[in-house]
C-alpha cells in the first residue's frame, strides 16, 4: 500500500497536526525520525488538561500527589522541547494546588516569554481544595523584572489566588485585554475597573467570597457577572452591556443588584440569576423590553414551588428563550399535587425552553406545563435530567444513565406540546 501521507510536505503534516490535542499530536512521535519533532509545530494553541484521569479522580474523592507529578512532568517535558517563538493560546486544567508553585511560575514566565494572547489557568479540584496556588505578584509589578503583558487578551483563573490590584495592573498595562475571568479566588477584595481607554468587553467574578466592592467605569464591557456575597456594586458607565449574570447565596439575594444596574437593566439581551429559593425571595424585574434569553440558576427543595418565577418570565415580552438551571438540595423528594396555572397570557415569542436538572416531581413539571401551554409558538424544548454541574463534562454521559425513570416522566409532558413544536429529552 502507498504511503501517501509521507509525501505530503511539513506544512501540510503540521496543518493536520494542528487538529489534534497537545497530547495526541505528541503520540505521533513515534511513527518515524520524520515524526520525531514535527508535532512541536503542530501548534500554538497548547491545551493542556487530563479529563480521564479528573474523572477517576472524582469518583474517589482524592487525587494522589504522584498523579500530579505525573502530568506536571509531562507537561515539562512539552514545554522544554516547544520551539515556538509566539503562543496564541496557552491553557492549563488539571487538579493543581500550590504544592507546584514553582513548576506554575515556571509556565507563566514560558507563556507571558511567547506572548501569549489567552491565558488561563484552572485548578479546579476534582472534590476539595484547601492550599490554591497564588498567581505571582511580584513577576508582574516589579520593575525591574517585570514581564511584558502587552499581546494578552483573554485571562482566565479558577481556584487561583489573585488580588484585586494585580487584576487592575493588567487592565491598565495591557491594552489588548478584552476578557477577564475570575472563579474561586480569596485574594480580591476591592476592584475597581476605571478607565476610558480601556478595551474590556467580559468580566466575571464568581465565587471570590471575600470580595466587598467591585466599581466599574467601561466604555466597551458586554458582559458583566458576579456571584457571590452581596457587596457595594457601582456600576458607573457601561453602556455597551448586554449579558449580566448576578448570583446570590443563601440570605444574600440577589435583588440588591439591580439598583446598580437600573440604568442598563433595559437593553439587556440575556440575563442570568443564581437564586437560593428556599429563602422564599421575591424578586421584582422591571419591564425588560430588550431581553431575548433569560436563564435561572434555582437551587430549591422539592416540596416548593417554582411558580412565582413567571413573574420574572412575563417581565420580557419579547423573550425567546428561557432556561432553568434546577439544583435539588441533598433530601428526599417529597410528593404533592402538582398545581395548575389558570390564568395567563399565550406568549407567541418565546421559541426555545432549556430545563436542566430536571426531577420529574410537582416542583418542575408544574413550571413545564405552563412553559407548553402558554408558549404558542413553541419551537424546541430539551429537558435534561442531569444535575447542572457534570452538564459539558466528561462525566455528564454517566450521569445519564441514571436517569431512566425521570425520562419516563418526562415523556408524559409530551401532550402538552404545542403543535409542530421538536420534544427533546436527552
Amino acid at each position: 500500500m502507498e504511503d501517501w501521507i509521507s509525501q505530503l510536505t511539513d506544512e501540510v503534516l503540521i496543518s493536520i497536526l494542528s487538529l489534534f490535542t497537545v497530547k495526541e499530536a505528541c503520540r505521533t512521535s513515534i511513527l518515524s525520525h520524520r515524526w520525531k519533532h514535527l508535532w512541536l509545530f503542530h501548534t500554538r494553541f497548547l491545551d493542556f488538561d487530563d479529563p480521564d484521569t479528573m474523572r477517576d479522580f472524582s469518583s474517589k474523592r482524592e487525587i494522589a500527589n504522584w498523579d500530579r507529578d505525573k502530568f506536571v512532568t509531562r507537561l515539562n517535558h512539552i514545554l522544554n522541547l516547544h520551539p515556538a517563538l509566539t503562543i496564541d493560546q496557552f491553557r492549563v486544567c488539571f487538579d493543581l494546588n500550590k504544592r507546584s508553585k514553582r513548576d506554575i511560575g515556571r509556565w507563566v514566565d514560558f507563556a507571558f516569554s511567547k506572548g501569549v494572547k489567552r491565558f488561563e489557568l484552572d485548578f479546579t479540584p476534582a472534590y476539595h481544595c484547601n492550599s490554591c496556588y497564588t498567581f505571582p505578584h511580584e513577576r508582574f509589578t516589579c520593575v525591574k523584572n517585570s514581564i511584558c503583558i502587552n499581546s494578552l487578551t483573554s485571562l482566565t483563573l479558577k481556584y487561583v489566588h489573585v488580588t484585586g490590584e494585580l487584576l487592575e495592573h493588567f487592565l491598565f498595562n495591557c491594552p489588548l485585554l478584552e476578557r477577564v475571568h475570575v472563579d474561586s479566588s480569596e485574594s480580591i477584595v476591592n476592584l475597581k475597573i476605571c478607565g476610558s481607554s480601556l478595551k474590556l468587553k467580559y468580566l466575571h467574578i464568581i465565587d471570590c467570597f471575600q470580595v466587598k466592592s467591585i466599581k466599574i467605569f467601561a466604555p466597551n464591557l458586554e458582559s458583566f457577572g458576579y456571584v457571590g456575597n452581596i457587596i457595594e456594586l457601582q456600576i458607573d458607565y457601561t453602556p455597551r452591556l448586554l449579558d449580566v449574570y448576578i448570583g446570590g447565596l443563601r440570605h444574600h439575594p440577589v435583588n440588591y443588584a439591580f439598583l446598580a444596574l437600573s440604568s442598563y437593566l433595559h437593553q439587556l439581551e440575556s440575563l442570568t440569576l443564581g437564586i437560593c429559593h428556599y429563602d422564599n425571595i421575591n424578586i421584582k424585574l422591571p419591564r425588560l423590553t430588550n431581553l431575548r434569553h433569560l436563564k435561572l440558576k434555582v437551587t430549591a427543595r422539592d416540596g416548593e414551588s417554582l411558580l412565582d418565577l413567571i413573574s420574572l418570565i412575563e417581565a420580557a415580552p419579547l423573550l425567546r428563550k428561557f432556561t432553568l438551571e434546577l439544583f435539588s438540595l441533598l433530601e428526599p423528594l417529597k410528593e404533592r399535587e402538582v398545581r395548575k396555572v389558570i390564568n395567563y397570557d399565550p406568549n407567541e415569542h418565546l421559541k426555545e425552553v432549556e430545563i436542566v436538572g430536571f426531577v420529574g416531581h410537582a416542583i418542575d413539571i408544574e413550571l413545564v406545563v405552563y412553559l407548553l401551554e402558554s408558549a404558542i409558538k413553541l419551537e424546541k424544548i430539551v429537558i435534561n435530567p442531569c444535575c447542572p454541574i457534570v452538564v459539558g463534562t466528561p462525566w455528564e454521559t454517566e450521569e445519564i444513565e441514571n436517569y431512566k425513570d425521570v425520562k419516563e416522566c418526562a415523556k408524559q409532558l409530551k401532550k402538552y406540546l404545542p403543535l409542530g413544536a421538536e420534544f427533546v429529552i436527552l
